[in-house]
């Protein structure tokens, strides 16, 4: 294993070298919240592009480290390994080589490797205990599947709100890191996948020391004002901790959301979302132009990215990115557009996950935007 100061330096230096359109606070210039942010992620855990991409707003960074902490992170009723392994399945199913190898990474660094490994090879899970080859197995088809197709929930009631929580931060990350990280920063060369499985392995050996971390449950929370936990939220009520966490999330990125995009596009995404039922949209383009129908000029630029980097973010096009950023390559408005697409798409996910859980039960939608 490597000193400290080298693998902290080399997951610095690894972690930005796929990121594009934007780009990232440097360490030795980050002051106030930037600092403050950089300073817990590197004691709790490693720092990333996924997290650091959003730095230019630190509001937002602060907000998605906030609710992935105490859901995804922090071990409470689930352990850090399911929820990494959680994780790595859902980038995996969501198209983000980024995240999916850094997922996996983190299921070998917990000494997981046989669950590590069928993950990679996007295997049935034979190899994993019964447990986790259920859990994952169900994620996996309830991230997919219709109502029809999803099996017995292999969670208690206290333990779904970090798994919810889980499975919505990393759809948010997901989203994001699609648009802003290009590719995995351990690529398969020359296309051999068993050299990469064995360097994702050995990358596992290197984040083992952050497994090894006790983290202070809640300590992320004083980062953002307290906020009310919105009615389609509620699932998480039951742990006040990830409540506490999702709703102070919540508020920050409507808010940083609310000050670039307008009334009337933050109301027909909305209402875009609320009538998607995380199905994969069709390979033509006509349901993107339906949905914006209406709209003009950046209004219009602003709502497509939205809604495919909701429905469909594998089909965000550099054309799609650059009529947003404009020439100016404002990256903080564009942080603030794409942040608030990709957490309203995980909000609209978690209420899908919810109503699969329990179907037949009147799933609340989103609040429209007054």
């Amino acid at each position: 294993m490597l000193p400290s100061t080298l693998r902290y330096w080399l997951f610095d230096t690894l972690s930005v070298q796929t990121m594009r359109y934007v780009s990232a606070v440097p360490t030795r210039t980050a002051k106030g919240l930037t600092r403050d942010v950089y300073n817990m992620i590197r004691e709790d855990f490693f720092k990333n592009g996924s997290l650091t991409s959003r730095s230019k707003v630190p509001e937002l960074m602060a907000a998605i480290w906030t609710g992935g902490r105490e859901a995804m992170l922090v071990e409470d009723k689930v352990d850090r390994t399911t929820k990494d392994a959680i994780s790595a399945v859902l980038s995996q199913l969501n198209d983000c080589p980024y995240c999916e190898d850094m997922l996996i990474s983190l299921v070998h660094a917990a000494g997981d490797h046989s669950v590590a490994g069928d993950i990679f090879s996007q295997s049935t899970f034979d190899s994993s205990d019964n447990i986790m080859k259920e859990r994952l197995a169900w994620v996996r088809a309830i991230a997919t599947s219709d109502l029809d197709g999803i099996a017995r929930t292999p969670f208690t009631d206290e333990q779904l709100p970090e798994v919810i929580g889980t499975m919505m931060g990393m759809s948010d990350i997901n989203r994001f890191s699609h648009v802003v990280m290009e590719d995995s920063p351990v690529p398969a060369p020359f296309g051999l996948q068993r050299i990469k499985a064995w360097a994702l392995k050995i990358f596992g050996n290197e984040l083992e020391s952050t497994r090894k971390l006790s983290l202070e449950p809640g300590r992320a929370l004083s980062l953002l004002p307290k906020a009310e936990l919105p009615a389609d939220l509620q699932w998480a009520k039951s742990n006040p901790r990830v409540a506490d966490a999702i709703a102070r999330w919540t508020a920050t990125a409507e808010q940083e959301g609310a000050k670039v995009i307008s009334p009337k596009v933050r109301r027909q995404v909305i209402h875009s979302l609320n009538k998607w039922n995380g199905e994969m949209m069709p390979l033509d383009s006509s349901w993107i132009e339906q949905d914006i129908a209406g709209l003009e000029g950046q209004d219009k630029a602003i709502a497509r990215l939205a809604i495919v980097v909701g429905k469909a973010s594998y089909r965000v096009t550099n054309d799609m990115v650059n009529d947003v950023l404009g020439n100016d390559k404002d990256e903080e408005r564009f942080i603030r557009i794409l942040a608030w697409s990709s957490f309203s798409a995980a909000r609209r996910f978690s209420q899908i996950v919810v109503q699969k859980i329990q179907t037949g039960r009147h799933l609340v939608p989103m609040a429209d935007v007054a």
